[in-house]
């Protein structure tokens, strides 16, 4: 089967690729900048995939005493330690038998098993596959950066003795010594003598003013977003919706307002996009209100203007300038915009578009149901329900 598509300017028809939508190819539409640019300025700090305190409690032990072993000339990389740490904490987790929300542990746990129990650590073969990028280090140190608790070399940026606080002196020394300890023998899970306590250290109940330091790491963003965000986590619930939990923000601030005006008309461009994509021509593709699109489109133009550059501004502009409901090209404009993001991502179109406006799909859509009255982004809302939900739980 071909599975070549050919460049933008050239129509080759195929048949559609089951590969094309995986992960060189998410998000079609290139919202991503767009929506994220603005839900950092509401619940700053935290990204998609940094949903856990326990994640923070993890990567913030593990960099200290990684950084620390570096600076006395240990023998391994500094990310090869990372890498060894990691592994050992999600070993240690499958061996207290807590598995769920722990990166790897599938894998960790058939590895686990297969070594009755005592596997081999190693940099090289690790839990994970990019584990560097995967595992918690790759998660959690972007939001550990914007916390200024870190830098952009992974190097900590507060005293370690503050850090030994926070975990208590006795706690961390422990497995810091077991670590140092692990490093110089046959690096078998079971050379590592410190499991209690390195568990206790990331699943433990909250020591002294550690939840006042991680609260007031979260909230804090220069001063700018302080009580934003310190209301954002009073009113957020398990139960929140991004849609309701916005709109009772809206007076707050500008970003919020924004957001208001901005998912509204993001659904609409989804629409359009997937009701394209089992079309065979432009003509066929209906758009049952297309009132209600243009209204939408008013509320995002009048988005107040950010600095911000690159994709996200131009983005945004392109938006603004090409893809108005008002334009009899409305349809063709937005599959036209799907074409410039895949340029810019380098990555193959979902659909293409001859001439005389005859459609031609290459990826499965058929179980995508768009429904412009419901939020299809939470602009880190649920990160932040996550991350709460595990303060509370350290905190009782």
């Amino acid at each position: 089967m071909d599975k070549s598509i050919g460049f933008l300017n050239k129509i080759i028809f195929t048949e559609k690729d089951s590969d094309i939508s995986g992960t060189s190819q998410r998000d079609p539409l290139g919202l991503q900048p767009i929506w994220s640019f603005y839900g950092r300025q509401v619940i700053n700090h935290l990204t998609t995939i940094s949903t856990s305190i326990h994640g923070f409690r993890e990567v913030l032990l593990c960099l200290s005493i990684c950084n620390e072993l570096k600076e006395k000339d240990s023998k391994d990389s500094f990310y090869d330690l990372i890498l060894l740490f990691e592994q050992l904490f999600i070993y240690t987790s499958i061996s207290k038998g807590r598995t769920e929300g722990i990166l790897g542990a599938d894998n960790g746990n058939v590895k686990f098993t297969n070594s009755n129990g005592n596997p081999k650590i190693s940099s090289r073969q690790t839990v994970l596959v990019r584990e560097i990028s995967l595992g918690y280090y790759g998660r959690y140190k972007t939001p550990l950066n914007t916390m200024k608790i870190i830098n952009g070399k992974s190097g900590v940026e507060i005293d370690f003795e503050q850090i030994k606080n926070l975990y208590g002196n006795s706690l961390y020394s422990a497995v810091y010594e077991a670590f140092a300890g692990f490093l110089k023998g046959n690096r078998e899970f079971n050379s590592f003598h410190a499991k209690d306590e390195l568990y206790e250290a990331v699943f433990g109940k909250f020591r002294s003013k550690e939840c006042e330091f991680w609260l007031n790491s979260l909230y804090e963003n220069n001063g700018k977003s302080k009580e934003l965000m310190k209301l954002c986590y009073a009113l957020v619930d398990k139960d929140s919706k991004a849609d309701t939990f916005f709109s009772s923000l809206q007076s707050s601030c500008s970003a919020v307002s924004d957001i208001l005006k901005l998912e509204p008309y993001l659904r609409c461009l989804e629409e359009v996009f997937y009701k394209a994509m089992p079309a065979k021509d432009i003509s066929s593709v209906k758009i049952e209100d297309i009132n209600e699109h243009k209204n939408r489109f008013k509320g995002f133009c009048h988005i107040e203007k950010s600095n911000d550059s690159g994709l996200f501004r131009e983005r945004i502009n392109y938006l603004k300038n090409n893809c108005s409901p008002e334009s009899k090209d409305y349809i063709k404009n937005v599959i036209k915009y799907h074409e410039l993001v895949c340029r810019q991502k380098k990555s193959s179109v979902w659909i293409q578009m001859d001439n005389a406006g005859k459609l031609q799909s290459f990826v499965n859509t058929e179980d995508v149901k768009i429904d412009i009255n419901h939020w299809g982004r939470d602009y880190y809302l649920s990160s932040l329900q996550s991350v709460k939900a595990e303060i509370e739980e350290f905190s009782k």
